[in-house]
């Protein structure tokens, strides 16, 4: 099932993208969407760590000037760009940036 939405999933939190058109079940055309952090929020920092970084809330709008682009679900059945960035579709856009960076990698598959 394909979603309106494909976020793409990074070690630094994870970004919204549109789902413009559906070529096939193996690929999809999207772009990406404005993100804007409601006024009021700051991070709150301690030996560099974020305490309150789940409450991040953000505006999402689509962009329809943003360039579009393809991915491809690959043989294991993620979605992939052409520089092999992992993106999964969703129902709804989801914008969060990770503040807090302790060494390691964050398992992106949730």
């Amino acid at each position: 099932m394909v979603h309106k939405f494909a976020n793409r999933y990074e070690e630094k939190g994870t970004l919204p993208f549109e789902v413009v058109e559906v070529i096939s079940g193996h690929e999809l055309v999207i772009r990406e969407m404005i993100t804007d952090l409601k006024k009021g929020w700051r991070p709150a920092m301690i030996m560099g760590h974020c305490t309150n970084e789940e409450e991040q809330e953000w505006t999402i709008a689509s962009d329809p000037k943003a360039l579009t682009f393809r991915i491809r679900l690959d043989k294991h059945g993620k979605w992939k760009d052409a520089a092999g960035k992992v993106y999964r579709t969703e129902a709804i856009p989801i914008r969060f940036h990770r503040y807090s960076f302790v060494s390691g990698v964050y398992d992106s598959e949730g």
